[in-house]
């Protein structure tokens, strides 16, 4: 029915996609998993209905303030990846201190792995996304 919406409403293919994407996105996910010097970035991130580098922006519901997005940066292969950050700026700028392993549609896929960077990225195969 969204699709069918759309269409009649003549929005573009590329942004019909992106509002596919944020209608199929969960209204909250839990990052959780790491106890280490980046544990307050972990917690429950909640969909707050805005679409940026062609993915939904989720926003940290309390504690530290925490963005979890989709980066669109091709260099150094982070295109597509889930990206956690402390700033709103960090989120223009495509930078974070974890990061998805691989790409994803969605961050919560099942068996994504994540990383942690303190100096340079590591595997963090305890953090999960649900």
């Amino acid at each position: 029915r969204l699709t069918a919406l759309l269409e009649r409403i003549m929005v573009s293919t590329e942004d019909k996609d992106k509002y596919m994407m944020l209608f199929h996105a969960p209204a909250q996910v839990t990052l959780a998993g790491h106890d280490g010097a980046q544990a307050e970035y972990m917690g429950v991130y909640e969909l707050n209905g805005e679409v940026v580098h062609d993915g939904p922006l989720y926003v940290k519901s309390s504690g530290t303030e925490g963005y979890l997005y989709r980066n669109n940066n091709p260099k150094p292969d982070r295109l597509g990846k889930w990206t956690v950050t402390l700033s709103r700026e960090s989120v223009d700028d495509n930078t974070g201190y974890f990061l998805s392993a691989e790409a994803a549609e969605l961050p919560s896929k099942p068996g994504l792995v994540w990383q942690y960077r303190v100096p340079d990225w590591h595997d963090e195969p305890g953090i999960t996304c649900t």
